[in-house]
């Protein structure tokens, strides 16, 4: 997977991000327990022993993805052990409660409990595939080639105003360019635009690669001059004026705060060769042949449009939107698709330690 690439996400893609999803699930599952004879009891409440073993149990399924190691029973404060004798004497108790009722036997939970034993295996091969793949060698030159890639590249701060449509965004253009009355771009923001994430600072965007941004602007931040004013542009369903503040050389990275990032790439990459390996140029078969009718009620659903749409600006950095969902595409104006968002955030969190 290349970084910054701009490509369709792929079905291999929509794989690794269901993976990693379900990796987070599997995570919860990876604690140890001891044998109560060897047990020691931490607390009681009521007629309920509480165990270190359930104590350290917990402590995993809470801290499963902390980043800053292991989270150690012995150094807890006894505030937060009542916290967690309160957590498993509930836990306890409700699932008690809900056998005595027979919610354990119901069709739900039995399908959803198959459903966390499917993903739990499916994670386990995942690891075990992963074993001693990732190594310090790889790390570095991964890091050396990204770091080429980034001397290539250009960061830009701009400002932008988002209108609903053409002749909206006409219209605050004509005061922004007013000769007698000019209207600031920034309050012309405020005022008017419809992101709520860049409005409220008056439609500034702060420097983000060129790799992040959404590949009209990038167009149209490379086609104007510092505090140019651009025209209209239109971006799925909506009108976007974009001032450019500045550009800058990309800075590389540096090795030690980029190297989780790094190996969380690398992760990625193994997972969809993983994936290929079993799909390979397997084409889906569909066996059930909607109608006419039904086709075109999907597509105007919602969660198809939706669907279409993250598609489409996948690693574009700036645009995901439904038909119906507006007010949240306008929320992600400047993020990319799932995966390539929080790779994307990373990357710009790293740079901008170092600015």
């Amino acid at each position: 997977m290349k970084l910054y690439s701009r490509r369709k996400k792929s079905p291999i893609k929509i794989l690794v991000l269901i993976t990693l999803l379900v990796g987070a699930s599997f995570a919860l599952s990876r604690f140890f327990l001891s044998s109560k004879a060897d047990d020691l009891i931490v607390a009681q409440i009521d007629d309920e022993n509480i165990f270190k073993s359930e104590i350290e149990k917990k402590i995993n399924e809470v801290f499963a993805n902390n980043q800053n190691g292991k989270i150690s029973f012995e150094k807890l404060p006894e505030q937060v052990l009542e916290v967690f004798a309160r957590e498993i004497y509930l836990d306890k108790k409700i699932i008690a409660e809900a056998k005595r009722l027979g919610l354990d036997n119901t069709l739900e939970v039995k399908s959803l409990i198959e459903s966390f034993k499917t993903s739990t295996i499916r994670q386990a091969y995942i690891n075990n595939a992963l074993k001693d793949v990732i190594n310090d060698q790889k790390i570095v030159e991964k890091f050396n080639e990204l770091n080429a890639e980034l001397e290539s590249k250009s960061e830009y701060k701009y400002s932008q105003i988002v209108l609903r449509d053409e002749g909206g965004a006409l219209n605050v253009l004509k005061e922004i360019k007013n000769s007698k009355k000019p209207l600031k771009f920034a309050d012309a923001a405020r005022k008017y635009s419809v992101d709520t994430m860049s409005s409220s600072s008056g439609g500034e965007v702060n420097y983000k690669s060129e790799s992040t941004i959404n590949v009209k602007i990038l167009e149209t931040l490379k086609s104007i001059k510092k505090d140019e004013i651009s025209e209209p542009i239109k971006i799925d369903e909506l009108w976007f004026i974009i001032k450019l503040s500045d550009v800058k050389k990309s800075k590389p990275m540096e090795f030690e705060s980029s190297k989780e990032y790094i190996r969380h790439i690398l992760k990625i990459e193994e997972i969809e060769k993983i994936n290929g390996k079993f799909i390979k140029d397997n084409k889906v078969k569909l066996l059930i042949k909607k109608s006419s009718e039904d086709q075109n009620k999907n597509n105007d659903s919602p969660e198809t449009n939706g669907l279409q749409s993250n598609e489409e600006n996948s690693g574009n950095g700036n645009i995901e939107k439904s038909s119906d969902s507006k007010s949240s595409s306008l929320d992600s104006s400047t993020e990319s698709s799932e995966s390539d968002a929080q790779l994307n955030k990373k990357n710009d969190e790293i740079k901008q330690q170092k600015l």
